[in-house]
């Protein structure tokens, strides 16, 4: 578990094994049928005990244990088979004694098409499944299920009479997590889904149960943090400089204020503000070609943390995402050429859609105000 490997590694473990003991025990490949680590045989009731003996003779660490069919039934997987009197299997869907039935409840917080996608696969499951009940029957168990947990009814019939959508040859190529946020991730998938086929979403929940325990280490000093985007506010324009970094956040402070120093100092010694010297430090960031080309400061001494990630590969995307939904920024073009056109889009679209809201909600504001004014106006 863990390691992406292991699945593999584990078929061909099993594989070996199953081929070694069928070879000892005799038994015809046709009646043998497995799913992971679950086996399906068809043998003779007397030689049942000698073929677990065999199997479990193959490797010391791996044991397996017997069902057998009782009543002309025996569970596999989630069905039942049972034995019809004309030599026939027919099927029943199948849940262990112990199940508690419950499934991704109707109000838990995960996106819709999840819960949708998780109740439309049990219908699928059961009717697909159970070849003994009738429709009726499978339509009661089907309810009877999804009610416990939580679906609404209506949701249920409309589920159960609706056909089956066809299957959609044409898939993503790449797919991302994003964090689901009710509104904002349904949006940005159409935005995807309609612009962007290539690459599909896939959400993740932050609301876990690690968040209801409350951690026993000490908190993280503010610039003593690492692996965060941080914002340094100009003091004498509204502009703002947005950098990243892997070290502490002292640590990159100190090197912008090591720069400030060394303009200062400069300047004290007589060069102007257009001495190559001068000039020659404005190329080493942003921030310090606005310092020399506005002839401003930045408030080094307190940074904002505005965002942080423990995947450094992913501070770097971090960084540019900020700089482009920032209007305020000095840092320069350059800084985000490195941007994925899909991230580009997805930004470039989401500033689009709130400067739309936004002149929306001004414009209603202003016509509820005029419309106040005008009634004052009647009534005085």
């Amino acid at each position: 578990m863990g390691s992406p490997l292991s699945p593999v590694l584990a078929d061909i473990v099993m594989d070996s094994i199953i081929s070694r003991a069928i070879n000892v025990a005799n038994i015809p490949p046709q009646y043998i049928r497995k799913y992971v680590d679950d086996l399906f045989l068809l043998i003779h009731k007397d030689r049942v005990q000698e073929v677990l003996e065999i199997f479990n003779r193959q490797n010391e660490s791996i044991k397996f244990t017997c069902e057998v069919e009782e009543e002309g039934k025996l569970p596999y997987l989630d069905m039942l088979m049972i034995q019809s009197g004309e030599g026939r299997i027919k099927t029943d869907w199948y849940s262990k004694p112990i199940s508690s039935g419950r499934i991704l409840n109707f109000f838990s917080f995960h996106p819709i098409d999840q819960k949708l996608g998780v109740a439309t696969n049990f219908i699928n499951r059961v009717r697909t499944l159970s070849t003994v009940r009738t429709e009726e029957e499978k339509n009661q168990l089907i309810q009877r299920q999804l009610s416990s947990n939580d679906y609404p009814l209506h949701l249920i019939n409309r589920m159960l009479h609706q056909p089956r959508p066809p299957e959609v040859a044409d898939t993503p190529n790449t797919y991302r997590s994003v964090v689901h946020i009710p509104g904002l991730t349904p949006t940005i998938r159409k935005i995807l889904r309609r612009n962007v086929p290539s690459v599909g979403i896939a959400c993740s929940n932050n609301n876990t149960v690690k968040q209801l325990y409350k951690t026993t280490k000490d908190p993280v000093p503010y610039m003593q943090k690492s692996k965060v985007v941080y914002k340094i506010a100009c003091r004498d324009c509204p502009g703002c400089y947005i950098g990243m970094t892997k070290n502490q956040l002292r640590t990159r402070m100190y090197g912008h204020q090591t720069l400030i120093n060394t303009l200062d100092r400069k300047l004290s010694a007589g060069l102007s503000y257009n001495d190559p010297e001068i000039q020659l430090l404005s190329q080493k960031t942003a921030l310090m070609e606005h310092c020399i080309q506005q002839q401003h400061r930045f408030d080094v001494g307190n940074p904002t943390i505005i965002d942080c990630c423990f995947k450094t590969q992913a501070l770097p995307v971090l960084e540019m995402c900020h700089i482009l939904t920032n209007p305020h920024t000095v840092n320069r073009r350059t800084d985000t050429e490195d941007m994925s056109a899909t991230y580009s889009f997805l930004i470039a679209s989401v500033d689009d859609l709130r400067r739309e809201n936004e002149r929306t909600d001004g414009s209603s504001n202003q016509h509820r105000d005029t419309r106040h004014t005008t009634q004052d106006h009647t009534v005085g």
